[in-house]
């Protein structure tokens, strides 16, 4: 039997755990989550608890494990560099170098890039090295930008401000630059606010697996970021994501599907000839279908995101077998099983998430695994540890519940499931997510008629007041 290291403790490791159960599985995170842990012990392994950022104590339980291959879930410890930990030992692994995974954890890069190689859905920036000349230039330009810090920073401090109307441009570029002061409480002094046009429509995200060699789309999925109802309210790492039915969405075409797939291809060979390193793991484009380009690169990742990993491993029957070609270099052998229906996935947090996770920590919460899967739901664990046989909160989102079917079917399913979720905290998730298709459906018809008209006349990429300098004001 093969000995897997899954590196992680969140639903999405959790998520990968459940597709390698048929594997003698060990895992490193740093604190137990219980449902790593219930198949981690159901298959014979072992479970490690440390800092999954350190190279020196990976080292140790890789020593420990002897695994004949590893996954890494989390960005961060692409960031330190843990994969480059297998790979300088010939072990295979699922995971980007560090040197790769800048294609992530930094957006002044990642923009750079796709200008230099000229990769289509590309946005203009500006990137500045202090707030006061980023708020200068906002207040200065009169169009509508989006505002960030260059390097990843967990999802916090993107600011979107439309500047629609001129008669109200001074009041809103003033309401910005405030919005600029937010995001430098988030990062240090070297790092970047990048300042990027302004683009609008329905977002998705195409997940692509790499072994250097071959390339294999996953099917779409569909991130729902705002922690209440109807999109409103402070950004978190993701409330709930749909995927299905087939490898699209039901808002995206076939052709969108593939110009996206080109691009984020495109885009992990371009980061090949920047870095001299062969792109393996995980790519993924956090996409927007807007009248600019049609598929459009809001950021990359450097790993699959959450929640959508819950939403589309379920759908995958055979995906243990394609991240085990993958890490043996032979992802061409292998075609993943798809099921044909949809999955919705309804994050479950503690109250306090995202904006105070000193209050969201510490908490207990109840689980019933059992109702819930005979109710036709799965439970991915999140922020969740295992103390003393209790599940305690860890201050984010606390677990992912996930139903199959058609988007109907499925919310009402999840509707019965979550009553099966308690806590001695309030909960907080969202019962929008998987309704309102129709709507995505809508919104899309009207900017692919504007996006394809803008094709036919070679104007695609091309704003009013676009200046070619590489793709900078």
């Amino acid at each position: 039997m093969q000995r897997v290291l899954l590196i992680g403790d969140g639903a999405r490791e959790n998520a990968f755990a459940s597709a390698l159960s048929y594997l003698r599985l060990y895992a490193l995170s740093s604190f137990i989550n219980p449902g790593i842990k219930k198949i981690v012990d159901s298959s014979g392994g072992k479970y490690y608890i440390g800092d999954i950022n350190s190279q020196e104590f990976v080292k140790k339980v890789k020593d420990d494990v002897n695994p004949d291959f590893a996954i890494i879930g989390p960005e961060d410890p692409l960031f330190h560099g843990i994969s480059d930990v297998f790979y300088q030992e010939g072990i295979p692994v699922i995971g980007a170098s560090s040197k790769n995974s800048m294609i992530e954890k930094s957006k002044t890069w990642m923009r750079q890039l796709m200008w230099k190689y000229g990769i289509p859905g590309r946005l203009r920036f500006k990137a500045f090295s202090s707030i006061e000349d980023a708020a200068k230039f906002i207040m200065e330009y009169g169009g509508s930008v989006a505002v960030k810090p260059s390097e990843q920073v967990g999802g916090k401090g993107v600011k979107v401000v439309a500047d629609l109307q001129a008669y109200l441009s001074q009041e809103k570029r003033l309401a910005l630059s405030k919005s600029v002061d937010k995001i430098g409480e988030l990062v240090s002094d070297k790092v970047k606010v990048i300042v990027e046009e302004r683009v609008d429509g329905p977002e998705y995200t195409q997940h692509v697996l790499t072994d250097g060699q071959s390339y294999l789309p996953l099917p779409l999925a569909q991130d729902y970021k705002h922690a209440y109802q109807d999109g409103i309210g402070p950004e978190t790492g993701g409330m709930g994501s749909i995927s299905g039915p087939s490898s699209l969405l039901p808002f995206i075409t076939e052709e969108e599907y593939e110009d996206t797939f080109d691009i984020v291809r495109q885009t992990a060979k371009a980061v090949e000839r920047e870095t001299g390193e062969k792109y393996k793991g995980f790519i993924s484009g956090q996409m927007m279908l807007t009248d600019l380009w049609g598929p459009t690169v809001i950021e990359y990742y450097s790993r699959m995101g959450d929640p959508e990993t819950s939403a589309i491993i379920p759908r995958i029957k055979n995906f243990g077998e394609v991240l085990i070609r993958a890490a043996e270099g032979h992802l061409n052998k292998v075609k993943p099983e798809v099921v044909e229906t949809s999955s919705v996935v309804w994050v479950v947090s503690p109250l306090g998430y995202p904006l105070d996770r000193t209050i969201a920590r510490g908490k207990r919460i109840f689980v019933d695994v059992k109702k819930i899967e005979d109710f036709g739901c799965q439970v991915f664990f999140g922020s969740t540890s295992l103390e003393g046989g209790q599940i305690i909160t860890q201050g984010s989102r606390a677990l992912e519940l996930v139903a199959l079917g058609d988007y109907n079917e499925a919310v009402k399913k999840l509707e019965r499931c979550v009553s099966f979720v308690g806590s001695e905290t309030r909960l907080i998730y969202r019962t929008d997510i998987g309704k309102s298709i129709d709507d995505m459906i809508e919104k899309a018809e009207i900017i692919r008629y504007s996006y394809k008209k803008r094709k036919s006349k070679g104007t695609l990429g091309i704003s009013a007041d676009w200046s070619p300098n590489g793709g900078m004001w």
